[in-house]
């Protein structure tokens, strides 16, 4: 069971943006001036997840705005995401010392509020399908204690959270740490030519949904190649592997998450962008739909539209 830390009305009066009359009021409303102010994320940004640190609590039940939510909240929102949605799922997670709430309005007016699906009496909602905007989000606790937590943005999927991320090294399935079939190659950002090609032979004998739930294709165990990137600017990512035959890409990026794709580039030819991309390696998996290898060309470029 969790202890209760408690933090005193003069200690929330140090915290920077927060205020008295911001943690009371009559019921949260989300055209106050956040706590903690605002975040902008889009699809793919890194790193992932995003964290806040955020005195949780206040003098307002959450559920005036939902039956049946737990816990009382700032009036004002703790943090306002706004978000430019791609095809990922969006999680909030949130850590403390003692039992904490969430509670979030969506840029749709639909309101979500949880208490203990994060585990460890942790809160966790996950917002399937979201649409872009803001997303108001408050953190609540059980008495007018004012607690210290942590919240956590995602799109790596709330097991990734619960558990602390996935184990891709098994042996069973692709190996971030194999030596890559053709090498590595060393791109900085501006690099030229753009693209940067290399011919691979396609293919392998594991599932790349061993890697990615979802994935399509036969890869090889260890990555086909890999791309060490440095000094990201404000330029996208992009990987196209081209061929006579349908093909399928996986990437492993600098943070552990994983990319797929099969058909995006045209002609049965996969692309993967990744938005704001991170310094560091890039695995790269190359696969096809049968045991064959296939001749293909790969292409990395930052002048993808």
């Amino acid at each position: 069971m969790k202890t209760i830390a408690i933090v005193t009305a003069a200690a929330m009066l140090l915290t920077p943006g927060v205020s008295l009359a911001q943690k009371s009021g009559g019921r949260p409303d989300a055209s106050l001036e956040p706590n903690y102010g605002t975040v902008n994320l889009r699809n793919g940004f890194t790193p992932d997840p995003y964290t806040k640190e955020m005195l949780a609590g206040g003098s307002v039940q959450a559920s005036s705005v939902k039956s049946g939510c737990e816990g009382l909240v700032s009036a004002a929102p703790d943090l306002q995401v706004n978000y430019r949605a791609g095809s990922s799922d969006l999680t909030f997670k949130l850590t403390a010392s003692e039992d904490t709430t969430l509670l979030i309005s969506s840029p749709n007016g639909r309101w979500y509020c949880d208490d203990d699906s994060g585990g460890d009496l942790d809160p966790l909602i996950t917002i399937s399908s979201p649409t872009s905007g803001r997303y108001n989000v408050w953190v609540g606790t059980y008495n007018d204690s004012m607690v210290q937590s942590t919240l956590m943005v995602s799109e790596l999927g709330a097991d990734a959270l619960v558990s602390g991320g996935e184990d891709h090294s098994d042996s069973d399935g692709p190996d971030v740490d194999l030596t890559p079939n053709y090498g590595s190659v060393n791109l900085r950002a501006g690099f030229t030519p753009d693209p940067y090609t290399k011919q691979i032979l396609a293919g392998g004998s594991i599932p790349a949904a061993r890697a990615k739930s979802g994935c399509v294709g036969n890869v090889s165990a260890a990555p086909d190649f890999q791309v060490f990137y440095d000094r990201a600017g404000d330029a996208d990512l992009t990987f196209k592997n081209i061929s006579d035959s349908d093909t399928t890409l996986l990437i492993n990026t600098p943070n552990g998450r994983f990319y797929c794709d099969d058909d995006s580039g045209g002609d049965l030819n996969p692309k993967v962008t990744i938005t704001n991309p991170q310094n560091g390696r890039y695995d790269i998996w190359v696969g096809t739909y049968g045991d064959d290898m296939i001749q293909s060309t790969l292409q990395v470029t930052e002048l993808d539209d």
